[in-house]
């Protein structure tokens, strides 16, 4: 009868393991049942359109202006009667036209360059009929002398938003993967709880039989009490532990899509470490925060010394029925600080009077620094968060190494646990094959062989689990290195 029963316990075991699901398929699955991880999916994606967004450059800004239309109503006498009262009146109409014009925006580091061209087409059409035809052409460039790009702190803030997406996606791939081999392995021991309970309960059971057949103990003795309080108490745990397994399939089903039926094909853990000379993400980010400090530093003395050179120039003419005139002008002026002087050149040619007309002008600026004060007590609350930002980096390559230190220490173990566990599986298959020739030569019972092989069943699935804490340890590893 025991050797029936321990048969059918293997042949179902078997059953369990031939129908488990590959762990690839599980993760795989889950990835794509996951309300969670579709979300993760669409957020990472939304932060690739953010990035190429920031990513454009500016573009050519084109203004065309297509002229306007003028009509003024006019209301004149046309009679009078007696030489007095108005007797009739006509409402008129004044037509005019302004000129079109395009104007471009070239963007250039910190200024654009302005270019504007108008036809300076003009014309009324009344009683007295009139136009003049204007066209003119000018543009402007500033040059910044202080050397500061703005696009410099940009890029900065636009590489760290990348970095930082980059980094939430990776960790949230890994943290749902360590939720699924989590939820894989608390089932995995209560199951093996369950095993060894039952196993357990069985033989209890069987002995207090054995025991009342053989008239080694009667009912209501203390010895059988004690053997009841015991069966009773493994009873209440298998209980509780099936509640407890009822519970984690739900949980697993929630979190994967799929009803359990065991895992197999486990892969083997990768638990080398390799210290990343720059750090991680972490340091990364720490370090660009002090770059960005010190851009604001920069950007604080470029406001508070800004040095820029001007130059503009313009071309135009004026025609119309009763004159024809050329003009042009050029102009530069230079600005640092509180103060700016500049200097413009022109003149107008007159075609009727064949005379022309130049114009020269200089002009200087000072006003008084109002926010001195303030301007030095921002720059130095500015350079304060640089060296707290310094600060930070320091922390962070030191919480790098030390967190690094302390998962090899966990590996240390893991390793020591492993080597432990194989050798006692090692001994569980020995003492089988000894059991069994113990058996066969009439020495031992069914019980010692049966027993003998659970001990060996049982470490088959602890293997599983100790496979699943490496795996675990392999996340952690790639989470730090992220």
């Amino acid at each position: 009868m025991r050797r029936s029963i321990s048969a059918v316990a293997v042949a179902l075991l078997c059953a369990g393991m031939l129908f488990a699901t590959p762990y690839e398929e599980i993760l795989s699955r889950a990835m794509e049942n996951s309300p969670q991880m579709k979300n993760v999916e669409l957020t990472y994606l939304n932060s690739l359109l953010t990035q190429q967004q920031n990513d454009l450059d500016d573009a050519v800004k084109v203004t065309v202006s297509t002229g306007q239309w003028n009509i003024a109503f006019e209301e004149e006498s046309i009679g009078t009667m007696n030489g007095g009262v108005q007797s009739n009146s006509l409402i008129s109409a004044l037509a005019g036209y302004n000129s079109p014009s395009v104007s471009v925006a070239i963007p250039n580091g910190e200024s654009e360059t302005k270019i504007t061209a108008s036809t300076g087409l003009n014309f009324n059409y009344g009683e007295q009929k009139s136009y003049s035809i204007s066209p003119s052409l000018s543009a402007s460039h500033t040059f910044d002398l202080t050397g500061y790009d703005s696009d410099l702190a940009v890029d900065l803030s636009n590489a760290r938003s990348s970095i930082q997406s980059e980094y939430t996606y990776r960790n949230a791939l890994l943290s749902f993967e360590s939720q699924v081999l989590t939820s894989i392995k608390t089932l995995l021991q209560a199951e093996q709880t369950l095993n060894e309970t039952k196993y357990e309960l069985a033989k209890a059971e069987q002995t207090l039989s054995d025991a009342l057949e053989l008239g080694n103990m009667t009912e209501g003795s203390v010895s059988y009490l004690q053997s009841m309080n015991a069966i009773n108490l493994q009873k209440r745990t298998i209980d509780a532990t099936e509640k407890q397994i009822e519970t984690a399939k739900q949980q697993y089903t929630t979190l994967t899509g799929l009803v359990w039926d065991g895992v197999e094909d486990l892969p083997s853990p990768d638990l080398t470490i390799n210290v990343l000379s720059t750090g991680n993400t972490s340091v990364v980010l720490a370090g660009i925060d002090v770059e960005l400090a010190q851009q604001a530093i920069e950007e604080l003395n470029h406001k508070i010394g800004t040095s820029e050179l001007s130059i503009d120039g313009a071309i135009g003419g004026d025609f119309s029925k009763d004159s024809t005139s050329y003009d042009g002008s050029a102009g530069v002026a230079y600005s640092a600080g509180n103060w700016a002087v500049g200097t413009a050149f022109g003149g107008s040619f007159d075609n009727q009077s064949g005379k022309f007309h130049p114009t020269l002008s200089v002009g200087a600026s000072w006003t008084n620094k109002t926010t001195k004060k303030s301007d030095e007590i921002e720059l130095q609350m500015l350079n304060n968060d640089l060296v707290s930002a310094q600060n930070e980096l320091a922390d962070a390559k030191t919480s790098y190494i030390q967190d690094m230190q302390n998962l090899q220490i966990e590996i240390l173990n893991h390793e020591y646990t492993l080597q432990n566990n194989a050798a006692q599986k090692e001994y569980l298959e020995s003492n089988l094959e000894y059991q069994q020739t113990l058996f066969d030569s009439g020495l031992c019972t069914q019980q010692d062989v049966d027993d003998a092989r659970k001990q060996v069943e049982w470490a088959s699935v602890q293997d599983m689990i100790d496979t699943i804490e490496g795996l675990l340890l392999q996340i952690k590893i790639a989470q730090l290195n992220l």
